[in-house]
């Protein structure tokens, strides 16, 4: 077995000094230009925090109270340059003045669904972040094009084939992608928001802090898509139970609170002010309970935090990028 691994890696080794196809890719082949592209998206960002433009952003859609900026990347552009001779993807990027962004199904609009909230905020960021490369290369308007990733949502899958330059905010960094660490399997960028997870439960409910849910062996937690996987993860007992909402997931897990069906909902919303003020728990489509007054929250102390992903370059990079 030692000599089979230990043949392996003089192998690779090989591979990585001479080069695989993709290592000698030229201008023309984007593979060559994914760090490139992180380092550029890092350099805008960096500005545009140091600008006051993220804050800005954040108070024109209300969601100063919402989002936290997990400082990964301080706000000092001399810290991190625009590469200078973009290539592969990067240069792709610039001279079509064309981004493909990897998104998701559309939600339903309206109050009722967690993504609704935060969709805008990301399409500001990320205007203003290409705004910022563009500026500095001096190319114009760059295009967004959006590329709807269909269930079961093999992001990693659509980066690493070159079908999207980039993911948007969709994904937090702590989780996996069709069995596959993110942090592992993909480039990632400067964190660019963070949301805190805060758990709903009725005013009588019995549980006073995060320590108590975790610790009722079988407590039955409602998650939309956002929050589920690090619900899951937290709460993985042999009893206890995770359901995901994935459309109007506010007002249907509030439903399933306040009608006794889970014990608690897991969001990102730091307070009840921002739920609707009526929702249906008959199970009618007709909005008919207030859930403000009948909630309180439970701070979990969690952050979740996304970045832009990025595909690998080869498998020369697997070793390094951890």
């Amino acid at each position: 077995m030692f000599r089979i691994s230990l043949v392996f890696i003089v192998a690779l080794a090989l591979s990585c000094l001479l080069g695989s196809p993709q290592s000698f890719a030229g201008p023309s082949n984007p593979a060559k230009g994914r760090k490139q592209l992180v380092t550029a998206l890092d350099a805008a960002w960096v500005r545009i925090v140091g600008s006051g433009k993220y804050r800005q952003i954040l108070n024109a859609n209300g969601a100063a109270e919402v989002l936290v900026n997990i400082v990964d990347c301080l706000p000092s552009p001399e810290m991190i340059a625009f590469p200078e001779k973009p290539e592969g993807l990067l240069k792709q990027i610039l001279d079509t003045k064309k981004i493909r962004v990897g998104t998701m199904i559309d939600s339903p609009p309206g109050p009722e669904t967690t993504a609704n909230f935060f969709s805008p905020i990301t399409a500001d960021i990320l205007e203003a972040v290409l705004s910022e490369i563009a500026k500095h290369y001096g190319t114009g308007k760059i295009t967004v094009t959006k590329v709807t990733i269909p269930p079961p949502f093999n992001a990693t899958s659509a980066l690493n084939k070159g079908e999207i330059d980039i993911l948007d905010q969709l994904n937090a960094l702590g989780g996996k992608s069709e069995n596959l660490r993110r942090r592992t399997s993909r480039r990632f960028t400067c964190t660019l928001s963070g949301s805190r997870q805060v758990l709903y439960v009725k005013n009588e409910a019995p549980y006073k802090n995060f320590e108590d849910l975790l610790n009722d062996s079988d407590v039955k937690i409602c998650a939309g898509p956002l929050s589920t996987q690090l619900t899951n993860a937290y709460f993985n007992g042999p009893d206890q139970s995770v359901t995901t909402k994935y459309v109007f997931d506010i007002s249907l897990c509030l439903a399933e609170v306040i009608n006794g069906k889970a014990d608690a909902m897991m969001s990102p919303f730091p307070d009840e002010k921002y739920f609707p003020t009526l929702i249906d728990t008959n199970g009618d489509r007709s909005p008919d309970t207030n859930p403000q007054p009948l909630i309180r929250s439970i701070d979990t102390n969690l952050v979740a935090g996304t970045p832009y992903w990025v595909a690998l370059d080869d498998e020369c990079d697997y070793g390094r990028v951890k």
